[in-house]
């Protein structure tokens, strides 16, 4: 079902108010935007895509969008209207309902690995996170009021895809979430530079169902939930870095728990 354009009008003017959050609020839909992102998008969501949007080069570049796309409705349009849409696409991009939040309980149950990100700010970080949840077989990602939103395209872009892979929960209370965490049985863990405890050191069982909680690119966490963790934990750096990138803390971490878990 395809539809070609010459000219920014109509739903394709709609399509490029989802880029702004209040849109995306209003409308309940996101933006898949790349071919790695659309394609996972056609595969693990399909069921939530409204349109598709691709210019004659990417048709031709990505037979297998082309025929995933082959049962939406496929907007075919230039690069030059597509680029007064968004300059980051490389020539696709999907419009999907957004899914309906999953429950704190449901994500946690059985979980052996959860995370939960505390004023995460940058989209690359987020989407980067959720991305290492998912290599990770974490049971799903909970971002807290202030971090990034998950849905907006730089986020899922980032993420390659990942988003639509695991259980993602936007503008979770941090609280809630460790006080149902603990309550499901699991032991929360929060990185932090000065933890009391050193990732790959004594004291620490990561073969047990684990919550791990990362904080703000600048300021960590704050003090309140660092007490509220079971432990604070810090990743040793032998070399001169003054800290991680939170994502690559991130990294270490859950594959630190992937490891013992594995054993």
């Amino acid at each position: 079902m395809r539809r070609y354009h010459d000219t920014l009008s109509g739903q394709l003017v709609k399509i490029q108010g989802l880029y702004q959050a209040k849109n995306r609020a209003t409308y309940s839909q996101e933006i898949a935007e790349g071919p790695q992102a659309a394609r996972e998008a056609l595969t693990w969501a399909g069921d939530r895509v409204r349109d598709v949007l691709m210019t004659e080069e990417a048709l031709d570049r990505h037979p297998d969008l082309a025929r995933l796309a082959e049962s939406h409705w496929t907007h075919v349009l230039p690069s030059r209207v597509l680029g007064q849409i968004t300059g980051d696409s490389q020539g696709v991009l999907v419009v999907l309902n957004t899914a309906p939040t999953p429950s704190i309980e449901d994500v946690l149950t059985d979980a052996m690995i959860a995370v939960l990100a505390v004023e995460m700010q940058d989209p690359g970080n987020a989407g980067t996170l959720i991305r290492t949840a998912d290599a990770a077989g974490a049971a799903g990602v909970f971002f807290g009021s202030g971090s990034a939103d998950p849905a907006s395209p730089k986020v899922i872009r980032s993420a390659a895809g990942s988003t639509y892979h695991l259980p993602i929960v936007g503008s979770a209370d941090p609280r809630t979430v460790i006080a149902h965490a603990k309550k499901r049985g699991l032991q929360v863990l929060a990185a932090d530079g000065n933890g009391d405890k050193t990732l790959g050191g004594t004291g620490l069982d990561l073969g047990r169902p684990t919550l791990w909680v990362f904080g703000n690119e600048a300021r960590g966490l704050a003090p309140d939930l660092l007490t509220r963790a079971d432990e604070s934990v810090a990743i040793p750096i032998p070399g001169r870095s003054e800290s991680l990138n939170v994502s690559a803390a991130a990294a270490v971490c859950l594959y630190a728990s992937v490891f013992a878990q594995s054993a």
